[in-house]
């Protein structure tokens, strides 16, 4: 578990991780990266020692994600490496249904559904919930995928990591990093799956999940997504074509939805504005924005 400067949320995580059912034989360790310079998630930390295990403190005070979470790659000793973030609690079977995923379906990563906890949904003036929920959610376990995030995760150390710095520096502060990595070992063959069963349940205050904020991280996920599968497509000059052609096909089409539903339907305009920016996103790919450590949102 990466954090920045989250103690009260954190300490929920890892409490929801100390609480896991494991069979005989199945044992882990904890890992807390601390993404502050002032390593301030050093006291807390040690102050649950009387864990078993102790969770173990790295401090990492680069800025930015990937940073965070290479440190937590280099420091973890298991065949088994799982990632959740400080702003997540994990359902009882969590693990253990990765893990069982993965051996019952020869795959090399495991992930699941990461299900919002709102703060005040009824607050927000729109619903904010539908937007969770795609093709990988209707999926039944051992469905195959092409990438996958590190908020719900688990991944074979053998065949996922060389021991070189798996996340890429260059976007650890826009976002990114998990698609890139794990999209990169889907291409090299590696088999990603989806686990129904490992649930995950993630914290949105209600500045996070405000509709300008909501836009917001729908055009910086579709940069992200976009220079993903360019950079990594065996053709880019097609591939950025594609995209650009798709783009200005939701642009036409979303725009003048989005404006006219904007004084009828909030719900609607929402749902119409997603894919506007989803189309800029797609459109200015090469863009990063501060988004995640000093300056961001969070690590």
């Amino acid at each position: 578990m990466c954090t920045f400067d989250r103690e009260i949320m954190a300490r929920r995580t890892l409490e929801s991780v100390y609480a896991q059912n494991l069979s005989a034989g199945l044992d882990f360790e904890m890992i807390v990266v601390d993404n502050t310079a002032s390593g301030n998630a050093r006291g807390w930390v040690a102050s649950l020692s009387g864990h078993n295990p102790s969770p173990r403190y790295v401090q990492e005070p680069t800025p930015g994600i990937s940073h965070a979470r290479n440190a937590g790659v280099a420091a973890a000793r298991g065949e088994f490496l799982a990632f959740i973030d400080d702003d997540e609690t994990a359902e009882p079977e969590w693990l253990a249904n990765l893990y069982r995923a993965l051996i019952g379906h020869k795959a090399d990563i495991g992930t699941g559904p990461v299900h919002p906890v709102f703060e005040n949904k009824a607050s927000l003036g729109w619903d904010p919930a539908p937007f969770f929920y795609g093709k990988r959610e209707a999926m039944p376990t051992g469905g195959e995928l092409e990438s996958a995030r590190t908020g719900n995760i688990m991944l074979r150390v053998a065949t996922c990591f060389d021991g070189t710095p798996p996340f890429d520096p260059r976007l650890g502060r826009s976002g990114g990093e998990d698609t890139d990595f794990t999209h990169g070992l889907h291409r090299k063959g590696r088999k990603i799956i989806w686990v129904a069963d490992a649930v995950i349940h993630e914290f949105w205050p209600d500045a996070k999940a405000s509709l300008p904020a909501f836009l917001r991280r729908k055009l910086v996920t579709a940069r992200n997504t976009t220079l993903v599968r360019i950079a990594r497509s065996a053709r880019p000059l097609p591939a950025v074509a594609a995209m650009a052609v798709k783009a200005l096909v939701q642009l036409a089409v979303f725009s003048p939805l989005a404006a006219v539903s904007y004084p009828i339907s909030r719900q609607v305009y929402a749902r119409c504005a997603m894919q506007v920016m989803s189309a800029f996103g797609k459109l200015t790919f090469w863009l990063r924005a501060g988004y995640y450590g000093q300056g961001g949102e969070r690590t």
